[in-house]
C-alpha cells in the first residue's frame, strides 16, 4: 500500500488501513499516526471508565505477579535517571497506572506525584499510599501543578490525539534543565515488516483507535527536539517478536503470550539478580542498532535557552 491521503493539514503515505482509520507516514507531525484523529471527549471517556475494566481487565493481576521483575525494571530506569539528574527530586508521573513505578521511586527517596485518568487504577495507587491526582493530564491539570525534575511518560504518547500539545504541557511543568522520560512501543520496525510482509503475519500493532500513534527512536527524538528537549539516553526492551519468528504464534493465545513474557522475564532476572545487568544493556543495545525492541525509551533534558 503506498497511496497518499491527507486529513486537515495532516499529510502522508498510508501505511495500513483498520476499519475507518488509516496508519499514514505523516509529513507535518514527522511520526506515523492514524487519520482521522479521534475525539478528545470520546477518549477521555474510553480512559476514565474502560480502558482498565474493559480492554486491559487483566493489568493489575499481571503486574501484581510480575512484581519482581517489574521492580527490577523500574529500578533500573530510576537508576538511570539518577545518574543523569545526579541524584533524587520531585517525580510526576503522567498516566501512572497503578502506581507500580512511583511506589518504587518514593522507595528511592524521590518526592512521588501521579496523575492518572483511570479511576480504577487511581484508587487503587491511592490505597497504597501514592499521591495520584485522577485527571487528564491538560492545561487545567498542568496550571494547578508545581514544577517538577523529572517528568516521566510510560506508554502513553501512542494515545494521545496530538503528542506535541502533551509535550509542550510538560516543558511548562519542568523545572530548568529538567529531565522527561518517554516510554512507548517501538513499531514498524525491521521485524515487524518481515513478518507481516514476507510471512503474511497480520498487523498486530496497529490498533486504532487505542493506538493512535506509531513511534520508533527517531521518531520520537525528532519530536522531542521540536519540543525544546535535547536528548541524552535511549534504550530498547527485548524484541518479543523474536518470539513469533521461533514458531511461537501468541497473537491470538493470551496463555502462550505470558509463556513467552514468562521466558523474556527470566532472562533479564537472571542477568540482573546475577550482577550483569551491564551485559543485559549491552545485548538491547545490539538490538537498538538493528532498530528492534518491543519499546523504546527517551530521556531528554529540557533546554535551558527557553528560561
Amino acid at each position: 500500500m503506498s497511496d497518499k491521503k491527507s486529513w486537515k493539514e495532516h499529510e502522508g503515505t498510508v501505511l495500513h488501513s483498520v476499519e475507518d482509520f488509516d496508519v499514514i507516514d505523516c509529513e507535518l507531525c514527522g511520526f506515523k499516526h492514524i487519520i482521522p484523529i479521534p475525539d478528545e471527549d470520546e477518549l477521555r471517556e474510553i480512559y476514565k471508565h474502560d480502558y482498565h475494566v474493559k480492554d486491559k481487565p487483566l493489568m493489575l493481576e499481571h503486574q501484581l505477579e510480575d512484581r519482581e521483575w517489574l521492580d527490577s525494571i523500574n529500578d533500573a530506569r530510576l537508576a538511570t535517571l539518577e545518574k543523569i539528574s545526579n541524584g533524587t527530586g520531585s517525580f510526576l508521573d503522567i498516566g501512572s497506572g497503578n502506581g507500580f513505578l512511583l511506589g518504587q521511586a518514593k522507595k528511592r527517596g524521590w518526592t512521588v506525584k501521579g496523575i492518572e485518568p483511570s479511576d480504577k487504577a487511581a484508587q487503587y495507587s491511592c490505597s497504597q499510599g501514592l499521591d495520584v491526582e485522577c485527571a487528564v493530564f491538560d492545561q487545567e491539570c498542568a496550571d494547578r501543578l508545581d514544577q517538577f525534575d523529572v517528568v516521566h511518560l510510560g506508554d502513553v504518547l501512542e494515545h494521545v490525539p496530538y503528542p506535541r500539545a502533551i509535550l509542550n504541557l510538560c516543558n511548562q511543568v519542568l523545572r530548568p534543565g529538567g529531565l522527561i522520560a518517554i516510554g512507548v512501543p517501538n513499531e514498524y520496525t525491521p521485524v515487524q515488516k518481515i513478518l507481516s510482509e514476507d510471512m503474511s503475519t497480520r498487523p498486530w500493532w496497529v490498533n486504532p483507535p487505542h493506538h493512535i500513534n506509531y513511534f520508533d527512536k527517531n521518531s520520537l527524538e525528532g519530536l522531542l527536539s521540536r519540543c525544546g528537549f535535547t536528548t541524552c539516553h535511549s534504550e530498547v526492551s527485548f524484541p518479543m517478536e523474536l518470539f513469533l519468528l521461533m514458531g511461537k504464534n501468541y497473537l491470538d493465545d493470551p496463555k502462550l503470550g505470558r509463556e513467552c513474557h514468562a521466558m523474556r522475564k527470566q532472562l533479564e532476572l537472571n542477568l540482573t539478580k546475577s550482577g550483569n545487568r551491564d551485559f543485559l544493556d549491552k545485548i538491547y543495545g545490539c538490538f537498538a542498532e538493528a532498530g528492534m525492541g518491543r519499546t523504546v525509551l527517551v530521556i531528554a533534558q529540557k533546554n535551558t535557552e527557553q528560561e
